[in-house]
């Protein structure tokens, strides 16, 4: 993907109105201890999870996107990624943080509990509900075995940066061709969700973005469930909230 001349008109006010998931509040009526069966359950979401934040969800206007013919949505398609991508639902964010504080993952099988009802979603089902391909590598942000050989850190600068980048020291966006800067902006805020330093682009950030540019297959069902075991960790913020919506 080469950066391309065109101008897109009101692409930043465009994809701001239609890039967030609103938050919605379960009825005031409705106590938070009767999301949980046990006191233990309870006692670990208000020592813990009730204070985690949630990471902003964001979904792609495809119309815009095809409208505006940016190349990425091609490798998206590609990679079987636009229904994930598009998914728009509301948040709970109490919700989303009572199936974090119950989750368990083993062996690729997610199993929480919210409301008293336990839920277990096998890898067959997470890749049914979440329309994601298994195909390719199980990334985890870092270099994997099979691209070892391939890839460069000067060269997958190179191919995502204007000519007149510097090629040393950290990467940032404003270092970006226009093609790789919308790539990166959907990554760092949908794919690879993070909560700040949107503006630097991180060494697993540029990994995945010369994957895209040079056709190498990932797959997204490992990396957004290894991506929600990670969230566990104390005070991580937690991912993929509009997931658990379409879990629940």
């Amino acid at each position: 993907m080469a950066e391309s001349s065109k101008k897109h008109k009101g692409s930043s006010s465009r994809s701001q109105r239609h890039s967030e998931a609103q938050d919605t509040l379960i009825p005031s009526s409705i106590s938070s201890s009767l999301l949980f069966s046990s006191k233990e359950q309870h006692t670990r979401y208000t020592n813990l999870f009730s204070s985690y934040s949630i990471i902003d969800p964001k979904f792609i206007d495809m119309d815009f996107f095809y409208d505006e013919s940016f190349e990425c949505i091609q490798a998206f398609q590609n990679s079987n990624l636009i229904p994930f991508m598009s998914l728009k639902l509301l948040m709970y964010s109490e919700l989303v943080k009572a199936f974090y504080s119950n989750l368990e993952i083993q062996e690729s099988t997610l199993i929480s509990e919210v409301f008293g009802i336990k839920m277990v979603i096998d890898q067959s089902l997470f890749y049914d509900l979440i329309q994601l391909s298994s195909d390719g590598v199980p990334f985890e942000g870092a270099l994997d075995d099979d691209w070892k050989f391939d890839f460069s850190m000067h060269d997958a600068r190179r191919l995502v940066c204007t000519n007149q980048a510097d090629m040393t020291g950290r990467l940032f966006v404003s270092s970006l061709a226009l093609e790789s800067r919308i790539l990166h902006y959907l990554i760092v805020c949908i794919l690879l969700p993070r909560s700040s330093n949107l503006a630097q682009v991180s060494e697993e950030n540029l990994i995945v973005m010369w994957a895209f540019h040079t056709g190498r297959q990932i797959d997204w069902a490992h990396v957004v469930r290894y991506r929600m075991h990670k969230a566990l960790r104390l005070n991580a913020p937690l991912p993929y909230p509009l997931l658990v919506t379409l879990f629940l």
